[in-house]
């Protein structure tokens, strides 16, 4: 059960800096601020985003235990179930 909670929330995360990166890239194009490097926001969040794909993978992988080892029976998943979010 608490698998399947850690699993929702990383989930949720990936979609919602998918999202940001989404507007990142919007506001980029739309508002020319000085304050704001859009560059170093999106690098941040592709690089969180890989980190919590790396992590949901672990998570859902099937393993079992033979032979003195751990054995990969089938690769976990990358992307989310949940649908992405609009902008």
């Amino acid at each position: 059960m608490e698998n399947s909670r850690e699993v929702e929330k990383i989930e949720y995360e990936i979609r919602k800096l998918e999202r940001g990166i989404k507007v990142a890239h919007r506001n980029k194009s739309n508002v020319k601020d000085e304050g704001i490097d859009y560059d170093s926001i999106i690098k941040q969040y592709t690089k969180d985003i890989k980190e919590l794909k790396d992590r949901l993978e672990e998570l859902t992988e099937k393993r079992c235990f033979s032979s003195g080892r751990w054995k990969i029976l089938t690769r976990g998943r990358r992307q989310p179930n949940i649908p992405k979010w609009p902008i």
